[in-house]
């Protein structure tokens, strides 16, 4: 089979020549898949050309047709001959077929004009008087013995965005045995149970139920998201780094201080988790290296690439007026101070625009579980270090920190 690929306007059109059966079903399925992961949201097959559809090529149809739905883009089929409309009345799609191009595109067409289409590229402003207050719950330093005066019990309602070190049990005694890492985002709370090899898990705010953590670190913002800006990576810039991110996110909400939360398929993440609960140190002082991997796991590689992340992260300028606990200066872009977690999930494609935060976090929660969660970090060790963190494309939602109020 050969495809031709031409965009007409705000469409993608993609010319199918000779057979969609098995042997070229995936084939084709993963082409029109890139081209939504890419942001072309509406696709146009071009059927003049197919001269045969078997059931593998009808299963194909309908991956692209599903994944289109899902971001609320279009699809149509165009010029199909006899037979291949039959099939695809049969199977009960007729809603796919078009004799031809919408009316739009024949005029561009004819003039031969090639319009460019804008991809997950923008920015909005969500609510200009937007902000978070933030207070943090520091007073536990690893690798300190955790004293019981260190722990403390905070609730997750959809107006908080968090990060840090806590625990789902019922008890700040019970919590002991499983501190590890957790991100919370509008009234949704994922964290990691501190042993190796273990999937993240999580807790949803549903009807009057409100998730609590019992904390020993965290970063605590109370508010609403000012703005959202889009990225994609294109022939001039690969990628994406976290201090790119974070650089934006400063200048959008134009303070020295902000937060945000990052929706994004990943290029490449590094980070570290813990393995073993801190609550269960007894003895305080530093953990020297290889006795450190009793506790922390590393990222030996730049991981998870082409899945999705969802990333909170607090970030400052340096030399700034906000003192915020429990940032660290970012090796990439001294300038800046920050702390990350991202909770790695199965890619799946964002709507392009404007789209709203929590409906996206639903949706992710409500799709395949979580495959990790990470404290990202920047690797910055002569020769071997692994750099920052990077993403390809996606939404990040961003407030100005107005208020700070101190320990918890």
């Amino acid at each position: 089979m050969q495809l031709i690929q031409e965009q007409l306007g705000n469409y993608f059109v993609i010319k199918t020549i000779g057979k969609l059966d098995a042997s070229w079903a995936d084939y084709f399925a993963e082409t029109c898949l890139d081209l939504i992961r890419n942001g072309h949201h509406n696709l146009i097959v071009d059927a003049a050309e197919m001269s045969f559809l078997s059931s593998a090529g009808i299963r194909s149809l309908l991956r692209i047709n599903k994944e289109l739905f899902s971001v609320k883009g279009s699809f149509l089929i165009v010029h199909a001959q006899d037979f291949v409309v039959k099939t695809i009345e049969m199977t009960g799609f007729r809603h796919w077929i078009s004799k031809d191009l919408p009316e739009e595109l024949k005029a561009l067409k004819s003039d031969k004009t090639l319009a460019s289409v804008q991809v997950d590229e923008g920015s909005f402003v969500l609510n200009p008087s937007g902000s978070l207050t933030l207070s943090a719950v520091a007073d536990w330093e690893p690798w300190n013995t955790v004293r019981t005066e260190n722990i403390s019990k905070l609730p997750f309602p959809p107006s908080v965005f968090a990060l840090g070190i806590g625990s789902a049990a019922e008890s700040s005694v019970e919590a002991r045995s499983s501190f590890g890492e957790f991100v919370a985002v509008g009234g949704h709370v994922i964290f990691q149970v501190p042993e190796a090899k273990t999937r993240p898990d999580y807790l949803l705010a549903e009807k009057e139920f409100i998730p609590e953590m019992h904390v020993i670190q965290a970063l605590y913002c109370k508010g609403e998201m000012s703005h959202l800006f889009r990225f994609a990576a294109d022939e001039s810039k690969s990628y994406f780094g976290i201090s790119d991110i974070s650089e934006k996110a400063l200048s959008v909400t134009g303070n020295d201080a902000a937060a945000f939360v990052m929706l994004a398929e990943v290029d490449g993440l590094v980070g570290v988790n813990l393995i073993q609960s801190p609550g269960i140190i007894n003895k305080s002082g530093t953990i020297p290296f290889p006795d450190i991997r009793e506790w922390l796991s590393f990222c030996g590689e730049r991981v998870f690439s082409s899945q999705q992340a969802l990333v909170f992260g607090v970030v400052r300028k340096e030399g700034g007026s906000h003192k915020i606990s429990l940032l660290s200066t970012l090796p990439s872009k001294p300038e800046i101070a920050g702390h990350f977690h991202a909770a790695v999930f199965p890619y799946q494609p964002l709507q392009n625009g404007k789209i709203d935060l929590i409906q996206n976090v639903q949706k992710f929660l409500s799709g395949p579980p979580p495959m990790a969660l990470m404290h990202l970090i920047d690797d910055n060790r002569p020769a071997i270090g692994l750099g920052q963190s990077s993403f390809i494309r996606g939404a990040c939602w961003c407030s100005p920190i107005k208020k700070t109020e101190g320990l918890l």
